[in-house]
């Protein structure tokens, strides 16, 4: 059962504020990624400088955002995430391009620039939507949004469509063999780190005397993360170990997730979790192995609803991303997919007000030092070899901080930003426009933020109630006939439904938590009654239920039944 927060005692301090602001969320060691995403500009870009061809080099950084995709994925999942992301980031490459010859074609003028607005925005609406859908993590669809805006704006520097979708293909290509390669020395290699991980940020977590708010946060997304991990590698499946020969990944696991949990209920208020942006699906309560996540077309189809996490994300990154890019070109300023993406890279993951008011702080100071990095650039005249280095640098530097703190990410992805667009201003003219931006960006995103779709949570999470209790009695429809075993699909998704009912209350008690002080009893319940049947399932997978302990959940399950069952 998950008790972990109550809203009635939940009091935000200053210093919650600032711990969330200065986190890390994540310990995992990035430096061997990093090193792969250099490269995967510099190898291709080496050979475009070596055939004379310049202009090449930003087309490049397009393609090898591939290798940050596959990063800390197992093997045998990775080669299909890094081929997605490439394929989708060439497409973007490639119809921005288009869309950018059309905007900047002899004879239209500035107002074209809607154009460019309206195609960003709505990219960016609908990868918005997929990414908190699937429940992606860092870096989720922003990459793809931001090399699409900024091939709408190559047109301006007069580089060829096809030229700029031939080279990201090379840095594709490129980084797909860079993030495969390491699997020829160790093939289990990303399952052993992401554990070593756990164990590391767990024992941080259980001797901590202070900042517990922020290690208690990477503690469970390294938990995530490692049980994530080992499912894709198909070491566990059902809450069971499948592959034997590497049942001591599981078991470590398993000794960390207990100390954690501990640790957890000698007194640290697990609802830290909720002040994070980035939302790790497992109960911090909970000792025992949990199943998978249910399929990618399960969770799309349960979040195309009109209040659901997913669709209320993407409504305010429309309303924020539209208003931006117009309100910026009627002010006379020229990129309007900068301050499309500025709002989407605050919105993005669909933070509630106080994590998404920090993502706004990180975005403005973040922004004004990478404007400051690429001064410095564009003073020392930057070119060829020298230009080359510089976006190695940044590239490497923006992998390292993408899961860990977005305002430092920033610092180093402004510049690839600004680059892949084209420099068509002088610098002080560039600068004070970009800024501009950024402050329409940030303003729009927090009036959606604060004032859209308020009551959308408290709906949502009357939805979240009633699906939890409909797979619940699926569950128990399907041990009527079955056993436990013969559910596994059903339990899944039950488990998802449960997590999915824990983390909606979590947000709702942060930004109104009068009302999810009177859904608290009904909470606890559904927790109970859910984890009750996914517990027996556990104990007894090859059993048929007897039909006294079947009459005990459902029972428990009676009791949480809403009011109206039959609305969806």
């Amino acid at each position: 059962m998950s008790d972990a927060i109550q809203p009635e005692k939940k009091t935000l301090t200053v210093a919650d504020w600032w711990t969330a602001f200065i986190a890390v969320n994540s310990t995992a060691t990035r430096w061997p990624g990093a090193l792969r995403a250099a490269l995967a500009i510099l190898i291709p870009g080496s050979i475009a400088m070596l055939t004379g061809d310049k202009e090449a080099i930003l087309l490049i950084c397009a393609g090898a955002f591939t290798v940050i995709y596959g990063e800390g994925i197992v093997y045998r999942k990775r080669w299909k995430v890094m081929a997605v992301a490439g394929a989708l980031l060439w497409l973007g490459a490639s119809v921005g391009a288009l869309v950018g010859t059309l905007v900047f074609a002899p004879g239209n003028g500035h107002w074209w620039l809607l154009l460019t607005a309206l195609f960003v925005t709505v990219l960016g609406a609908g990868v918005v939507f997929i990414q908190n859908a699937l429940r992606q993590p860092p870096p989720g669809g922003f990459f793809i949004v931001m090399v699409t805006g900024g091939s709408t704006m190559l047109a301006r520097s007069g580089i060829d469509p096809l030229e700029a979708a031939f080279w990201p293909l090379t840095a594709i290509a490129t980084a797909l063999v860079l993030g495969m390669l390491p699997a020829l020395i160790d093939p289990h290699g990303p399952e052993r780190a992401t554990v070593a991980t756990l164990e590391r940020t767990a024992k941080v977590f259980e001797e901590s005397k202070d900042d517990e708010l922020a290690r208690h946060h990477q503690a469970q997304t390294a938990l995530a993360t490692a049980w994530e991990a080992l499912a894709d590698a198909g070491i566990v499946r059902a809450g069971r170990v499948v592959i034997t020969s590497q049942s001591d990944l599981v078991e470590r696991t398993l000794n960390a997730q207990r100390s954690i949990v501990k640790h957890n209920r000698s007194g640290v208020d697990a609802s830290s979790e909720a002040l994070f942006e980035s939302a790790n699906l497992l109960d911090p309560e909970r000792t025992v192995m949990p199943h998978s996540r249910p399929t990618a077309r399960y969770r799309i189809y349960r979040s195309l609803t009109a209040d659901s996490h997913a669709m209320v994300t993407a409504k305010k990154v429309a309303v924020a991303g539209l208003a931006t890019g117009v309100i910026g070109v009627a002010l006379g300023l020229n990129r309007p997919d900068w301050g499309v993406i500025s709002a989407l890279l605050i919105l993005q993951n669909g933070p509630e007000k106080i994590p998404g008011t920090i993502r706004g702080t990180h975005r403005v100071l973040g922004s004004i030092l990478g404007l400051g990095l690429f001064a410095l650039f564009y003073f020392f005249g930057v070119e060829g070899w020298t230009l080359l280095a510089a976006l190695a640098i940044c590239q490497l530097f923006a992998e390292i901080m993408v899961v860990k703190n977005y305002a430092l990410c920033v610092i180093f992805s402004t510049p690839l930003a600004l680059l892949m667009g084209g420099i068509s201003e002088p610098l002080g003219d560039l600068v004070v426009s970009r800024i501009a931006e950024i402050a329409l960006s940030v303003a729009f995103a927090f009036l959606v933020l604060w004032f859209m779709s308020n009551g959308s949570k408290a709906r949502e999470y009357m939805r979240l109630q009633l699906r939890s209790y409909q797979s619940m009695s699926t569950v128990l429809g399907s041990l009527l006939t079955g056993k436990p075993d013969d559910a596994l699909v059903q339990r899944r998704d039950l488990q998802y439904e449960l997590l999915s009912e824990r983390r909606a209350i979590q947000t709702l008690a942060l930004d109104h938590p009068e009302q999810a002080q009177q859904h608290w009893e009904k909470h606890r319940a559904i927790q109970h009654a859910g984890y009750q049947i996914l517990d027996y399932c556990s104990l007894s997978p090859n059993v048929m239920m007897e039909y006294g302990a079947l009459g005990t959940l459902i029972e428990s399950v009676r009791k949480v039944a809403p009011a109206q069952s039959g609305k969806q």
